[in-house]
């Protein structure tokens, strides 16, 4: 049974792109951060998602438009269709419920679905550096 390995060694784990997992994640978890947990007020995390949701519209497109970047990873990655779809799915809850008025604001607050496709995004870039580490095993 082989053992489990450290946050760090995934990161530095080499994908079929010649990139390491850390690279890949590195700018969006950066925006994943800045659109939904960058600051915090009396133990309640929030980012630019929750505070440009307060203009009407524009705020929730800007950040809805932001919110592809996780999507566009995932196609540029070659990721499985169930990542695209989950992306597409916290994108589309979240501009949806976002646009409401007073309560979409906080909804956005407590649903960071920014933070959600990063998480998806990682855990399928460590599915397939895992996969390809075990590829390159098997062929030595």
């Amino acid at each position: 049974m082989a053992r489990k390995r450290t946050d760090e060694e995934i990161r530095a784990m080499m994908l079929p792109n010649g990139r390491t997992i850390g690279q890949e994640l590195r700018a969006l978890d950066a925006l994943s951060r800045l659109l939904d947990s960058r600051f915090g007020m009396m133990g309640v995390n929030f980012g630019l998602d929750s505070i440009l949701g307060l203009v009407p519209v524009a705020g929730d497109v800007a950040t809805g438009l932001a919110g592809l970047h996780a999507l566009v990873t995932a196609w540029r990655l070659k990721l499985p269709a169930s990542a695209s779809f989950g992306i597409v799915w916290n994108l589309f809850v979240d501009t949806g419920l976002g646009a409401v008025p007073v309560v979409g604001d906080v909804f956005d607050i407590f649903f960071q679905s920014n933070r959600k496709n990063y998480r998806i995004v990682e855990k399928h870039l460590i599915r397939r550096a895992e996969a390809h580490a075990e590829s390159l095993r098997t062929q030595s």
